[in-house]
């Protein structure tokens, strides 16, 4: 990961100054803005849907985005682009794991999240096919990359059982970890895109772009279990370990492959309290990696015409 993205900087660098250096032949007037919307999907890598990896998310709980955007081209490569954009990610413990070795331990987990993310980005577009004359002339497909800094605001939250109502409540109050984390984020966004020329003002892009987060906690899932008190009385408890709620009628395929004599642990009365290894505090919840989120869509922007300066006459 850290590889990638010094790559995409050491490219973003070289270009940016290379177009510099090439800017007393790139005339000044050929600058133009263009304002746009996105329609995208949003995935999200974590705990709670893993995929095969950053690059290629699961897509099961694939979510709507969208935003606006305004772009200044400045130099024939070189594009500086705002946006802000609205979507939600989802994951999901019962839905994305399946019975194998490796995933019997998330269906125990049984966590499930949704996250609204609201997001403010500037980024660098990086064209790899320059164009120095007017926008009319540009090319009519332009592969593009681009990478930045991103803010983000988020708020996990998750349905309750039915005793505690069923609805989603807020996750980061509850300390569900006994821990506290701050809902305004930082990413790195980075990603790769092809743009193409509707007409002469309209252009219609398709990209992918990747948000590599400093936090673990876009899911609200990141280390340890904890003793939050008794899940029957405690909404934090409830919320905190779902490995119990609805017995072993919820999944009786997960607890028969867990073993009920080597894992499961009942009280004098034949009631299930807890599962060794799993839901006990002290208990892997998370894996401490941090979390991803992508965004992948169309980009319809319109350029605003240069003003055209008429020449003076004496």
């Amino acid at each position: 990961m850290r590889k990638l993205l010094q790559l995409g900087l050491l490219l973003f660098l070289i270009s940016f100054f290379g177009e510099s250096s090439f800017a007393q032949e790139f005339n000044k007037k050929n600058r133009y803005y263009s304002v746009g919307v996105t329609l995208n999907a949003m995935n999200y890598v974590g705990e709670l849907d893993p995929g095969p990896s950053f690059v290629r998310p699961g897509i099961k709980l694939t979510r709507p985005n969208l935003g606006i955007e305004g772009l200044a081209r400045l130099y024939p490569r070189v594009s500086l682009r705002g946006a802000i954009s609205y979507g939600r990610i989802k994951g999901s413990d019962s839905k994305s794991a399946n019975y194998t070795d490796k995933n019997l331990f998330r269906r125990a987990r049984n966590l499930s999240m949704r996250n609204d993310i609201l997001e403010v980005k500037v980024d660098a577009v990086i064209d790899l096919i320059g164009h120095r004359g007017k926008y009319v002339r540009r090319a009519d497909f332009t592969p593009y990359g681009f990478i930045g800094l991103a803010y983000f605001h988020h708020n996990p939250k998750a349905q309750s059982p039915d005793e505690f109502g069923g609805k989603y409540v807020a996750l980061n109050k509850l300390q569900t970890e006994g821990k506290s984390y701050s809902l305004n984020q930082i990413a790195i966004p980075f990603g790769l895109g092809v743009r193409y020329k509707l007409s002469k003002q309209l252009d219609l892009a398709f990209e992918i772009g990747w948000r590599y987060t400093f936090t673990d906690y876009l899911d609200d899932v990141s280390s340890y279990y904890v003793d939050k008190g008794d899940p029957e009385t405690s909404l934090a408890a409830a919320m905190a370990n779902r490995t119990l709620e609805g017995g072993v009628a919820r999944d009786p395929q997960l607890f028969a492959k867990l073993g009920a004599e080597e894992r499961l642990q009942y009280d004098t009365n034949g009631k299930l309290i807890g599962i060794r290894g799993v839901s006990n505090p002290g208990d892997q919840r998370g894996d401490k990696n941090k979390d991803w989120y992508i965004v992948t869509g169309f980009h319809l922007t319109y350029i605003i015409p240069p003003r055209v300066v008429c020449p003076k006459f004496r």
